[in-house]
Parts: structure tokens; C-alpha cells; sequence
């Protein structure tokens, strides 16, 4: 069957599907990490089993949609188009006959027709999306600490907002501020993205509309 999934999220990829489960999301915990801002860090999953391929929504905030239809989990076929945010992902085999596959309910029809083109091209030899797993399982040691430095923080921000509605203020004006100036989108990696984020938080904490005893606490 030697089942693929070509990937279009900006450069065209693929990632062979053997029997078991791929993770697809932001987070590059995932085996599959993708470039879409509105993506969720875990988005869907797709589990091969026994020649059958299904596609599971992870609860995402913007969904996944297969044949342009929004899903929780379904089935899917060799030739037909899973979306997410504007990846596009299409599933194919080796036999798989895309010449009379019609392009009607899907969104990102530019990128489908490119990955159409390239499954296609039997001389194609389309980059393996694998290759992010092997690197985070490189740098798993790494990876760990980051995630469960991220956790901390999140818990201890939690803990702060719900009983410093000053500080929630601040938070909601930094987020606010990330979104307008596209923070996501500037940042060149996660070491950037949490710099820009802390100057940010902190310019907002010190900010005239903060209370001064607490913009004054440790």
C-alpha cells in the first residue's frame, strides 16, 4: 500500500504512514510540527491500522476538516484532502489515481493542486516531515526542561491572575499588544519569542495603569 501524506504548509514535505499514530500540531513535541499560527500546539492525529487511516480532531480551536467538511474523527482515503488552518494535507498511495480528483469544497486549492502536481511526478523526491521527530528525540533532555519549564510558568501565572486583578489587566494588555505587533510572526524561534514576550509583560507590569504597590512587588 506504502502509504504517504504529503504536507503543503508553506514547503511541500511528505511523511510515510506505517501502522500506528502521528501527532500533528504547532509544538514541536509533535511527530509532524507545522508552520500555521491559528494551528493548536496539538492539533489532530492520524492513526493507521490495518490499512485504515483515521483522522482525529484534538479538540483544536479552529478544526480540522476533511473534503472541506469539519470533523471530529472520520475516516479518510487514499486521495482525499485533510485541511488544517492553511495546511493542506493529502493522502496517497502507491497505486493512488489523483487524475480525476475535483478540487470543490477545500479552501487552500493552490497548495492542493501543488501537492496533486508533485504526487504526480513520480521523479519528485519531496523532503520527509519525519525528520522533526528525530530531532527532538536528539534533544530530548532539552525538550523536557523547556516543556516543563513552560508548565511552571503557566501554573504560577494562573496562580497570579486569579488573585491580582491588576496584574490579570496587565496580562490581557500583553496579550493584546502580541497580537497587534504580531509577535508569532516576528519571532524567529522559541528563545525569541519568549524574550519579546517577558519585555513585553514587564513593560505592561511598570505601566502608569498598574497599581504602584503592586508594580513595586517582588
Amino acid at each position: 500500500m506504502n502509504l504517504r501524506l504529503l504536507i503543503h504548509d508553506g514547503s511541500p514535505r511528505q511523511v510515510p504512514l506505517d501502522e500506528g499514530t502521528i501527532t500533528l500540531g504547532r509544538s514541536r513535541s509533535c511527530t509532524v510540527q507545522l508552520e500555521d499560527p491559528v494551528l493548536s500546539r496539538q492539533h489532530c492525529a492520524i492513526t493507521v491500522d490495518e490499512g485504515r487511516v483515521v483522522v482525529a480532531d484534538l479538540g483544536s480551536s479552529n478544526g480540522t476538516f476533511i473534503e472541506g467538511n469539519l470533523i471530529e474523527v472520520q475516516s479518510v482515503e487514499e486521495g482525499e484532502v485533510i485541511e488544517l488552518g492553511s495546511v493542506c494535507l493529502l493522502l496517497v498511495g502507491s497505486c493512488t489515481d489523483l487524475s480525476t480528483m475535483e478540487l470543490k469544497n477545500q479552501r487552500n486549492t493552490d497548495r492542493i493542486e501543488q501537492l496533486i502536481a508533485l504526487a504526480s511526478d513520480e521523479t519528485s523526491d519531496l523532503p520527509r516531515a519525519g525528520e522533526e521527530l528525530e530531532r527532538s528525540a536528539s534533544r530530548a533532555p532539552e525538550l523536557l526542561a523547556e516543556m516543563a519549564t513552560d508548565h511552571l510558568v503557566d501554573e504560577l501565572v494562573t496562580l497570579l491572575i486569579r488573585n491580582n486583578s491588576p496584574v490579570r489587566n496587565a496580562l490581557t494588555c500583553a496579550l493584546d499588544r502580541m497580537i497587534r505587533e504580531k509577535i508569532l510572526e516576528k519571532a524567529a524561534d522559541g528563545d525569541e519569542l519568549k524574550a519579546m514576550t517577558k519585555e513585553i509583560v514587564e513593560q505592561e507590569l511598570q505601566s502608569d495603569s498598574l497599581d504602584p504597590e503592586v508594580g513595586g512587588a517582588g
